[in-house]
């Protein structure tokens, strides 16, 4: 393993379970209960998108399609970075470029979904995460699907996910490296500036009591990341995802009253402002 992909940690990094033929008795009691994330494989074997949705795929049906690309800069991505490109021209140059000369990405896109609404049916939410979202109205909810496509090296940094929701992810080409930290380790992650794979230890020196968990995912796996935990992913090839975030046993409270603020509070206070 390049050395580069190695987080500093005095502490060691513990491995994330991987489950095969995973009941959902077994992924409540031992995971989202617990809000322990866990890799399962061969839960997604039946959907069209695991053999359909290669590069090639979406070339070739899709060239055309206007996309958002997210562009990395400073260890950042910065709102008023995103360009714009066809989805054709942006895979021709991931497969020839990884992201230290091609520093873009589409990520965290649900665009595609309602211009090609077709793609919808190509996938199904897991049977493990029933969405407690399905019983506030349309406006209170955030839009899901969404797809992340990038080149080799593309960076996720260090983050948790909105809303302090649970969140799942299927991986279908390539493979992604993650780490992730429990909500106990927040302390030592100094508002999530630290850039785990290169911290800055005289900057952030709480850092070395991390304790990471990681793994590495690849075509067919699926993740669930429980809410809470910060995590940052890198991708080791060029690759393909789609993912969830979603409401549920261990998130109700802040994931509804986060939603509350944002859709209806936020909403109220802009109305009040004209």
């Amino acid at each position: 393993m390049n050395s580069a992909l190695k987080p500093f940690t005095a502490s060691g990094v513990t491995q994330v379970d991987r489950r095969d033929q995973l009941s959902v008795r077994e992924f409540r009691r031992e995971y989202l209960y617990p809000g322990r994330p866990v890799v399962i494989t061969n839960a997604i074997e039946d959907w069209k998108a695991r053999s359909l949705w290669t590069l090639d795929y979406f070339r070739s049906r899709y060239a055309d399609t206007s996309i958002p690309l997210s562009k990395y800069e400073g260890a950042h991505y910065r709102v008023e970075a995103v360009e714009t490109a066809s989805l054709g021209s942006f895979i021709g140059s991931i497969e020839h470029n990884d992201f230290t000369t091609y520093p873009y990405y589409i990520r965290d896109d649900w665009r595609i979904f309602v211009t090609h609404k077709e793609l919808m049916g190509d996938y199904q939410i897991p049977k493990y995460f029933f969405d407690w979202y399905v019983f506030v109205p349309p406006f209170m909810k955030l839009i899901y699907p969404r797809i992340f496509i990038g080149p080799k090296g593309a960076i996720t940094p260090l983050h948790l996910d909105i809303w302090e929701t649970h969140a799942w992810l299927a991986q279908l080409v390539g493979r992604k490296r993650w780490l992730l930290f429990p909500p106990d380790q927040r302390p030592l992650l100094y508002d999530y500036q630290v850039r785990p794979f290169q911290p800055d230890l005289e900057k952030f020196p709480l850092y070395r009591n991390a304790r990471p968990f990681e793994c590495i995912i690849g075509p067919g796996d699926l993740i669930f990341v429980p809410s809470g935990w910060a995590h940052e992913v890198i991708s080791l090839d060029t690759t393909i995802s789609i993912t969830h975030n979603y409401m549920g046993p261990g998130c109700f409270r802040p994931a509804l009253a986060n939603c509350i603020k944002e859709k209806v509070i936020g909403r109220l206070a802009n109305a009040f402002q004209y």
